[in-house]
């Protein structure tokens, strides 16, 4: 019988350890009775090496693993101000454009880029009409292309800052 686990708060997301049955082959009566000491501590430490905790407890013949799940809120749309899409990345533009449709109402503008890096650039509409669409593809083929792989997919999280002076 496993007793009850602490829910630990953190940052934005909760861990939480929930038992899971015994792996198979592991049982008390499967280890010599000459070796359960050696087996067992051998057993514990290559299973702490693992993210997975296991306790074993030989009198009773009875073994438990614990594993850890981290629960985050999902952001929908999970883009902030906008995507940067690599030539070979898992989605591409018009697919990444079409999941943002479903997913939400904010309109997002689209970039596609001749390039060997960069495929697309998908940015929130109300960012690009702050900054303007050449400001936004020289920003991103200045600055980020050169750190970025054909197969990734960069979030991009933009602050901008407008000061409006007036006489009045």
């Amino acid at each position: 019988m496993s007793k009850a686990l602490p829910v630990l708060p953190g940052k934005n997301h909760t861990f939480i350890e929930l038992p899971l049955p015994a792996p198979m082959g592991i049982t008390a009566s499967s280890l010599d009775s000459s070796k359960r000491g050696q087996q067992s501590s051998a057993f514990m430490a290559k299973s702490r090496k693992s993210s997975s905790t296991v306790t074993k407890n030989i009198s009773s013949g009875t073994t438990e693993q614990l594993v850890r799940v981290r629960i985050k809120a999902l952001e929908i749309p999970p883009v902030k101000d906008g995507l940067v899409i690599g030539r070979d990345a898992a989605i591409g533009g018009e697919a990444m454009t079409r999941t943002l449709r479903l997913m939400t109402s904010e309109k997002f503008a689209r970039i596609t880029v001749k390039d060997d890096i960069i495929e697309d650039i998908i940015v929130r509409e109300a960012v690009m009409r702050k900054l303007g669409r050449e400001r936004v593809l020289k920003f991103v083929m200045e600055r980020i292309k050169p750190v970025m792989a054909d197969t990734e997919l960069l979030m991009l999280d933009i602050d901008i800052e407008l000061v409006i002076e007036d006489i009045l």
